[in-house]
């Protein structure tokens, strides 16, 4: 899993957004619940939780959504809450409808957010699994920067691996209960965290051609 991040003051990078698209914070639940094939129920407790959301529509039509966190977060694949510090924010549970991938709404959808939260928020987070590539894309054509390699280390601590960006920002880091490490992370999250609900199979390092450092699906069954 790795950690990307963007400062609100930094200059985003132009990209070219569809024609007919339109974006605006939410309070629909019912829209909200479908989208996110979740319940009525969840999405009042997220927005409670001074969690906003915001949708995309393509000529009219809902395409996207995504979730933004003001104060704490839950990232369940780490069995980890976030306490976030004043001024930042984490950026969560985005999904592009089926019918409307590959048109870039991605990247403009979190490009609006940093907009639209600029002048009370002065850092966002957002995390992404190795394996979804689609994601990747979106989230470094918006401007967000790589942070480093998320994982879970061997006392289940949410660590993230050092490099200098991890180290300028590790006051903060620690503050969300988020280690700093010069141990090599695990190299497949599948494999390295105990917590996924969703589990693989098989190994992604595999799938991807490298080799798995911390497998505890091994473990897990030896």
């Amino acid at each position: 899993m790795s950690l990307y991040t963007i400062s609100s003051l930094a200059s985003l990078p132009t990209i070219k957004k569809p024609a007919g698209l339109r974006i605006e914070e939410s309070t629909d639940v019912t829209l909200l619940a479908t989208m996110g094939e979740t319940t009525v129920e969840e999405v009042i407790k997220r927005l409670a939780n001074n969690h906003s959301a915001f949708v995309t529509y393509f000529h009219d039509q809902p395409a996207a959504f995504g979730w933004m966190a003001r104060s704490k977060a839950n990232i369940g694949e780490l069995n980890h809450e976030l306490i976030l510090p004043e001024g930042n924010r984490y950026l969560w549970n985005f999904r592009t409808l089926a019918d409307f991938r590959g048109l870039g709404i991605y990247p403009a959808l979190l490009q609006y957010i940093i907009n639209y939260e600029s002048k009370s928020a002065n850092q966002f987070w957002i995390i992404h699994a190795p394996e979804n590539k689609s994601s990747l894309s979106g989230i470094v054509k918006a401007g967000f920067v790589y942070a480093g390699k998320l994982y879970t280390d061997a006392n289940g601590a949410a660590t993230l691996e050092s490099n200098t960006l991890a180290e300028t920002y590790r006051d903060i880091l620690e503050s969300m209960d988020i280690q700093v490490s010069d141990e090599t992370g695990a190299s497949c999250w599948n494999c390295s965290s105990p917590y996924l609900k969703k589990r693989k199979p098989e190994c992604c390092c595999s799938t991807a051609g490298s080799e798995c450092n911390s497998n505890v699906m091994l473990s897990m069954v030896s």
